[in-house]
């Protein structure tokens, strides 16, 4: 008869077993009851990307943005050719910081040109527009022309 056997039908072996299977039994419930809970959590709701210019509402500049420099958008000679007389609307803020921000196609062509006429916007140069003495953010609409 081996040590750890009290008797021919397993008696130690068998309460082993159950002990086991309760050891499972007993994970499962908690992590049953853990995922639950986990469940019931609530997800915060995406908030909305925060907007980098604050753009003074209803009331307007003392003096607006002026553009210094637009540089044109890279467009392939292809498109150049495909799309000539035609435009890509953009609406951006000219920041207070002196960076464009906030750059939204209103009116576009391909993937690809959009993307070009807003790099190239975002390297446009300006003075900002200015409220009572202090330097503010304007929104402003941005038009490249297509020209072959």
């Amino acid at each position: 008869m081996d040590a750890g056997r009290l008797d021919e039908t397993g008696g130690t072996q068998q309460s082993q077993q159950v002990m086991n299977a309760k050891r499972i039994v007993c994970t499962l419930f908690v992590l049953s009851i853990a995922g639950a809970a986990y469940a019931q959590t609530p997800t915060p709701s995406p908030s909305p990307s925060p907007k980098e210019c604050t753009v003074p509402s209803a009331h307007p500049v003392d003096v607006r943005a002026r553009v210094q420099a637009k540089p044109e958008p890279k467009f392939d000679r292809r498109d150049r050719e495909r799309f000539s007389g035609e435009a890509i609307t953009l609406r951006v803020i000219f920041c207070g910081s002196g960076k464009v921000t906030d750059v939204v196609v209103t009116r576009g062509l391909t993937p690809e040109m959009n993307k070009a006429a807003i790099d190239a916007a975002h390297l446009i140069q300006f003075t900002p527009a200015e409220k009572d003495g202090k330097k503010v953010s304007q929104p402003m609409t941005v038009v490249y022309n297509v020209r072959n």
